[in-house]
């Protein structure tokens, strides 16, 4: 699992040390110093602090002005404010004159310039504003440095200069409006070369040195891995203790050293790791072989010939104690991870449990002992996604163990587990218009037709592959629509953030209009909310004299809505439109059990079913007729058994009434999910249902657990409805439980033509059933969040969203790993480093 990187409003406090170009050798090479948010304007190289190195300045976006200071030339600092307001708009900085013993910075605004002086602590303690223009600006000749590696269409934004490693000869700044991989400034330096220094790049090397060692003596990070090429060489800076099982690079190292040393010609990355109690590290240590196993498999290519990564190991001395792990593992970071060394090593806590978390182009994170899940997290940090590039996740074609699909087995194998060398990136998905022939061989694509798709695939004999994307037991000539990104779960649409419920929420078309009904959090009234489009809710329009601690059941229809309310040993119903309320009335002859309705329209009559669940699992069905004197059947016992509330819903093709009931299989497994039908007939003796024989969802041993009232609906695909079931799984300790689609498929070798994908994620929980609904303004999905506090999403809170079939508007495709780790991530994850 992933959480956001760290970062500010308007600057990306980040750095970058080196990106090797193609320029000769012997041409200063030039390097990313910093990066800011693409809204931020005029740069300027100045020595704030009175150390000897210029530091960089800029104006931000919101008025203030912002410092990165240079770390001795190896790193710039992170971004910080440091003035927050001037008198008026500031236009421009002007850099100080030369022999300034007050490192004066002036800034020019609107009418008016401002000087500031005695920088200290993150403050300037002079702040000084004057009359006039101010200082013009000096004449620039510069020519800008070539643009980055990762984005060599980034257009130059502005150029400057500054002396950042401290020669007195000022150094070409650049910065770049880029594009990727998102819109930022980067700001990229080259040294003015100067012979008398006998370190040209300023890396530490002397120019002699890095003749002998073949690295690049104007490059200082000649394998562009974010470690200077002395650090790898000679010592990590700031006195980091590398500890026993990383040596620095020789040339003529043994082969036992070549793998545990630093390499200035090749790419490696650094990871403190602090044990929880509960760890042995001895264990850990037999993960870190297979951690380094799937990183050196990378296909970027190093100076030295050498592809992909190595990963180095400092092991922290001591353990996290048990009081210190609960905190959150950032915190956790904060405390145990020292400060000096950021800008040279990632940390990471690791755990005796599974699963793990971290932040995403960055340094800390945490993880279980197993090195799936390791390379998993740590893959995070230097900039790896769960979806590559794409935005939609479980992309099929895209075999990475970022993935959640490949993260712990890769066609049946958890030692298969790797990184995507992105070989299918040509291939564009898109879920409204796949075509079932893939233009790669069968060998490359097998993986497909295992856990967690398994797709029914054909050697075409051609080096192309036949794939069911649609899984309806052939291979379509022509485009199909599908969700084929299922997995281990699937995607219902951006969840919108509504009011605090107290029941589980419910799904109607009322005509056109899609409404939600729900408890108020106190339960004590019932309201409803019309669909306004664009992910837009109207007014909430209370229902008087509805209060209960039952979920409310709401039943569209072409021109009124019904909401039925439980009461303590009776139901109550309410008639609506878009635009009247009636008072509510008595459901007569109905008692107080749980209940499930639908509208059945038939030979020009509409009258709703009513299906009355008791404490002895046994059904019966009423039907009711609302009106001026509404009217209830005598009961019809069914043979069939629930111990859920019924899932109802008329067949669009035949007329019968399709019900889900939840009992136990033949193994003893309780609230098994099951579908059969309803047939009115009629007799002699009156009305009756006729029941279909009994189909289990998934086979009758599966498990397929419907743990609440599902909510049944036929979804039109190539002109055959399609029977979908939207329903909760099993019970955790905590009473909560994920949600499930389950959907009836053409392909009966699997799962006996049923296939379930959980919706969202694991964390997704809640007490109560979830909504459905499927109109003309879309497939729409409700549920009410109960797993706990997440930002502004609390108990109790009700989520929509507008995408319930997994149809995902963007495509998706395969990406290279190496590549971004290798341009961006291994770099752009120790950018900054403390002053």
């Amino acid at each position: 699992m992933k959480l956001p990187a760290f970062s500010g409003l308007a600057l990306l406090c980040s750095i970058l040390i080196a990106a090797s170009h193609a320029l000769p050798p012997g041409e200063p090479k030039p390097f990313e110093w910093s990066t800011t948010g693409s809204d931020c304007a005029h740069y300027v190289g100045a020595d704030v602090n009175a150390d000897g190195f210029d530091d960089l300045l800029c104006l931000g976006p919101d008025g203030k002005l912002w410092l990165a200071l240079n770390v001795h030339c190896w790193k710039s600092g992170g971004w910080q404010v440091v003035v927050d307001k001037f008198p008026a708009k500031p236009m421009r900085i002007v850099r100080p004159k030369a022999g300034d013993a007050k490192h004066t910075i002036t800034v020019v605004c609107e009418g008016q310039f401002v000087e500031l002086q005695d920088y200290k602590d993150g403050k300037f303690a002079v702040i000084t504003p004057k009359p006039g223009e101010g200082p013009a600006d000096p004449p620039s000749s510069l020519t800008p440095t070539t643009p980055p590696v990762y984005d060599t269409d980034a257009k130059v934004f502005e150029t400057t200069s500054a002396d950042l490693n401290a020669d007195g000869i000022p150094d070409t700044i650049t910065i770049f409006d880029a594009t990727k991989p998102y819109a930022h400034h980067a700001v990229a330096v080259v040294l003015t070369p100067n012979p008398k220094s006998g370190d040209q790049d300023s890396d530490g090397l002397t120019d002699d040195q890095e003749l002998a060692l073949g690295t690049d003596l104007f490059n200082r990070d000649t394998d562009g891995d974010g470690l200077l090429d002395a650090w790898e060489v000679n010592a990590l800076p700031r006195g980091i203790d590398v500890g026993p099982l990383i040596k620095f690079y020789k040339k003529d190292a043994s082969d036992a050293d070549k793998n545990i040393q630093l390499n200035p010609l090749r790419q490696d990355v650094i990871c403190a790791l602090s044990y929880f109690e509960g760890v042995d590290p001895k264990q850990f240590q037999g993960e870190m072989t297979k951690v380094n196993a799937v990183y050196n498999k990378l296909s970027n290519k190093n100076p030295d010939g050498s592809t992909g990564v190595w990963v180095h190991f400092i092991e922290i001395p001591g353990f996290i104690t048990k009081a210190d792990q609960a905190m959150p593992w950032w915190d956790v970071g904060n405390k145990y991870f020292p400060k000096p060394w950021k800008g040279v090593t990632h940390w990471m806590q690791i755990t005796p449990w599974g699963g793990g978390q971290s932040s995403e182009t960055n340094d800390m994170g945490g993880s279980g002992n197993g090195w799936q899940v390791f390379a998993h997290e740590f893959g995070h940090q230097l900039s790896l996604s769960h979806s590559g590039d794409s935005a939609p996740a479980w992309c099929p074609l895209y075999p990475s163990m970022m993935s959640y699909a490949f993260s712990y087995s890769f066609d049946g194998d958890g030692n298969k587990v790797h990184f995507s060398t992105g070989e299918f990136r040509d291939t564009i998905l898109d879920e409204h218009k796949l075509t079932e022939k893939l233009p790669y061989p069968y060998e490359k694509l097998k993986y497909l037709a295992n856990h967690p798709f398994r797709f029914t695939l054909k050697d075409n004999g051609d080096g192309t592959t036949l794939i069911d994307w649609n899984q309806n037991g052939k291979f379509d000539d022509g485009p199909v629509e599908a969700d084929i990104n299922y997995g281990g779960s699937t995607y219902a649409g951006t969840r919108t953030t509504h009011e605090r419920i107290g029941s589980a929420p419910q799904l109607a078309y009322v005509g056109g209009t899609c409404y939600v009904a729900a408890l108020t959090q106190p339960q004590d009234l019932v309201y409803i909310k019309a669909y306004k489009g664009g992910e837009k809710w109207g007014d909430a329009r209370n229902l008087p004299s509805t209060a209960s601690r039952y979920d409310p059941l709401l039943v569209g229809g072409p021109a009124e809505g019904l909401v039925f309310s439980h009461r303590f040993n009776d139901w109550i119903y309410t008639r609506f439109t878009d635009s009247a309320i009636d008072p509510v009335k008595l459901v007569p002859g109905v008692t107080a059990a749980d209940m499930s309705a639908c509208r059945v329209e038939a030979a020009g009559v509409s009258r709703i079913l009513l299906v009355s669940r008791h404490d002895d699992n046994s059904l019966d069905a009423r039907w009711f007729v609302p009106g001026d004197k509404p009217t209830t059947s005598d009961p019809i016992v069914l043979k069939t058994k629930s111990q859920t509330p019924v899932g109802l819903v008329v067949h669009p093709s035949d007329g019968t009434i399709t019900m889900v009931t939840s009992m136990p299989n033949s193994k003893g497994g309780q609230f098994c999910m099951r579908v059969n039908s309803l047939t009115p007939k009629k007799l002699d003796t009156g009305e009756t249902l006729e029941e279909s024989d009994i189909l289990w969802t998934r086979g009758e041993t599966s498990g397929n657990n419907c743990t609440t009232r599902p909510v049944a609906v036929y979804h039109q695909v190539g002109g055959e409805p399609q029977l979908v079931l939207f329903h909760t799984g099993w019970i955790d300790a905590n009473a909560l439980w994920t949600a499930w689609r389950t959907t009836r498929i053409g392909n009966t070798k699997l799962d006996e033509g049923w296939l379930t994908s959980q919706l969202y994620d694991e964390w997704t929980r809640s007490r109560v059933g979830v909504a459905f609904a499927d109109g003309p303004q879309g497939a729409i999905y409700a549920y009410r969040w109960d797993a706990g506090e997440y930002g502004e999403v609390h108990i109790n809170t009700m989520q929509i969203a507008h995408n319930g079939y997994g149809i995902d508007a963007e495509t998706m495709r395969d990406h290279n790993d190496a590549e971004r780790i290798s341009t961006w991530g291994i770099r752009h994850s120790i950018f900054t480093m403390n002053p």
